[in-house]
């Protein structure tokens, strides 16, 4: 009907969490495309970006239906999805959740820990005298800088689930067919692929067969001079023999 119902998603319990939202809707025919471009601008202008987009045809060829997903900074997916056209009439907005506060608590744990035993050994080895102190020092200090770089990257990845929300959103003309797309034939499939497994074995050795040419007809001359060369020698021998 095109009227508009503010959504609200809430403030959540905790910071740790992770936010999606499915949204499908229909546009006015004629107008996928804008609608489409105009979704992703407003998602990048909120400060987030396209993570894939697929689109279909009709029939005829013209484009009247496709998906993006992105992420939006999760403080703004309502004023995302609120921000959507009024000639956009929802079908389904699905949100789902995820709490990522053990993950957190966990990783904030190792990542402290890690962070103490590297202080500790950089005390010790300002300390240390003998080369052999300072070898086992340092090689021990590169092996928890790993365990530090390796935890820090986790906290980064939950930190940017959580602070980006992840938006799918499904758009189609109003009255119109997507072209249907015809599955693949399996045996089909699997003699293109054969035929073209044999054409790149087949070139493979016919590239090495010309590849050792001339190193065959190298050996083949140097073959041919070496047996002149014996059977002059052997000439030679019978020839002072006889005399």
């Amino acid at each position: 009907s095109g009227t508009t119902t503010s959504i609200v998603v809430g403030t959540p319990p905790s910071s740790d969490i992770e936010r999606s939202v499915n949204a499908t809707y229909t546009v006015p025919a004629g107008s996928f495309l804008n609608a489409f471009d105009g979704v992703i601008a407003r998602a990048v202008g909120l400060g987030g970006y396209v993570v894939s987009s697929a689109t279909q045809p009709d029939s005829g060829g013209r484009i009247v239906s496709g998906a993006v997903t992105l992420k939006v900074p999760a403080a703004k997916i309502a004023d995302f999805l609120n921000g959507m056209p009024s000639s956009f009439v929802a079908s389904a907005i699905n949100f789902s959740a995820i709490d990522h506060t053990a993950q957190f608590v966990d990783v904030n744990a190792r990542l402290a820990s890690a962070h103490a035993h590297l202080a500790a050994l950089d005390a010790l080895l300002a300390k240390a005298t003998s080369i052999g102190d300072i070898t086992t020092l340092e090689q021990e200090i590169e092996t928890v800088q790993t365990e530090v770089d390796t935890d820090q990257g986790e906290l980064n990845v939950l930190t940017a689930s959580v602070d980006l929300a992840t938006a799918t959103v499904q758009m189609s003309e109003r009255g119109v067919k997507v072209a249907p797309v015809t599955p693949p034939n399996p045996v089909t499939t699997g003699v293109s692929g054969g035929w073209d497994n044999a054409v790149r074995v087949t070139g493979a050795a016919l590239e090495g067969v010309l590849s050792a040419v001339p190193l065959l007809v190298l050996l083949g001359v140097g073959l041919l001079l070496w047996r002149r060369l014996a059977r002059t020698a052997m000439l030679r021998r019978r020839s002072g023999a006889a005399e």
